[in-house]
């Protein structure tokens, strides 16, 4: 993943720069939710200096564009430095310090439940699979599972092409600069789910990380193919553990990205589910993972090539709920509201088509957030753009 000589200076500076008008968007909803962290750590009595060393490392491991839209952002906020640091590089971390004690959801708390729907080949009957938009390529449904959901503001961010980087679109957390879904200017899409599968023998300096690898894979590739050249350039031992969704307008792949064996293994079945554990492969499962994907397939059982619709009522789906065994995940009664630090829940949720550089979004859980849809190049409205949105429905 080295970064083209020429454009070292001037996409770095370029890049720095965006993300200082990005800051200056999402200003008021980044300060708030630090200010919010911040107050929980003095209250709680968390020393921050272990997940500093943590972050700072990771930090390292960045490619030197996106080093410097950190810092560009950082210096941008009005608020506590190293609590801002904490929150772009090691917020699982804090949420594990922040819910010691009852009320704790899994341990290492980490979600998310993925689909993706390839469109049938031309030698199989034509069907709808629900999109009205001219590319008709394949689907990729994600919702987005986090812990401490409350000071996690989520907003639409729409990255221009800079230099020879091509530009994306995504909804993501405010003020970070890591990327876990989106689609680029060229119709490249990419979404992950985590794995718990890590080397210990390598540092965080050397290990690229989900949110790291997802926008390289849309900043520098157009294609599906393209995306597993790049991946299969870095030693597989450097990389998360992920499953990791790429769809362009004809081609669409699901690939489990396992460091500890260091293997690739793809799946590239018509309609794919994953939640957070391998299934080509082993790894570690949780009672939670197991279910949201039997759940998944048993919604999608008998309905063809599902369309749009159907990928909304599984995103929305509540069996099994509340709590860490349902598709759209709300924190179970009393479990440290209003910021369930220790509640794996639902903060978006997102469909995206191959081919097509637009996003269908809804902020929060899908059950309740409005469903809309923006295209690359569209004027986004302030409130979706600001993290507004998401606050107000919080």
């Amino acid at each position: 993943m080295n970064e083209p000589t020429a454009e070292t200076v001037t996409g770095a500076e370029t890049f720095a720069e965006q993300a200082r008008r990005r800051a200056e968007t999402e200003r008021e909803a980044v300060e708030w939710a630090i200010d919010e962290l911040e107050s929980e750590i003095d209250e709680q009595g968390i020393e921050l200096e272990a997940l500093l060393e943590y972050a700072r490392r990771s930090r390292e491991s960045l490619p030197d564009r996106h080093r410097r839209a950190y810092e560009a952002m950082a210096a941008a906020f009005d608020v506590d430095s190293a609590v801002y640091e904490t929150y772009v590089f090691a917020y699982s971390e804090l949420c594990e310090e922040l819910a010691d004690g009852e009320g704790r959801s899994e341990k290492n708390p980490k979600g998310c439940t993925n689909v993706l729907v390839a469109p049938p080949s031309e030698s199989e009957t034509p069907v709808d699979i629900g999109t009205d938009s001219a590319s008709g390529g394949p689907l990729v449904l994600k919702n987005r599972d986090i812990a401490g959901r409350g000071t996690r503001p989520k907003s639409i961010v729409e990255q221009p092409p800079i230099g020879d980087y091509y530009g994306f679109l995504t909804v993501d957390t405010c003020g970070t600069i890591s990327i876990f879904k989106g689609v680029n200017d060229r119709g490249l899409v990419a979404a992950n789910t985590y794995i718990d599968s890590k080397r210990d023998d390598v540092d965080p300096e050397n290990q690229l990380r989900n949110g790291t690898v997802i926008r390289v894979v849309l900043e520098e590739c157009a294609t599906v193919e393209e995306a597993r050249a790049l991946l299969e350039s870095v030693p597989t031992r450097q990389l998360c553990g992920q499953t990791l969704f790429l769809a362009d307008d004809t081609d669409a792949v699901l690939l489990e990205i396992d460091p500890a064996t260091e293997q690739i293994a793809a799946d590239d079945a018509p309609v794919v589910a994953r939640t957070n554990h391998f299934v080509l492969s082993s790894s570690t499962e949780t009672e939670s993972s197991l279910r949201r994907r039997r759940r998944t397939l048993s919604l999608l059982d008998g309905s063809g090539y599902p369309g749009r619709d159907e990928l909304w009522t599984v995103a929305r789906d509540h069996e099994n709920g509340p709590g860490d065994d349902s598709i759209c995940r709300h924190p179970e009664p009393e479990t440290d509201e209003p910021h369930a630090f220790g509640q794996l829940t639902t903060a978006s949720a997102a469909v995206f088509e191959g081919g097509s550089p637009e996003i269908e979004v809804a902020m929060g859980n899908p059950c309740t957030g409005r469903r809309t849809r923006w295209s690359f190049g569209d004027e986004i409205p302030t409130d979706l753009r600001t993290g507004r949105r998401w606050l107000e429905q919080q």
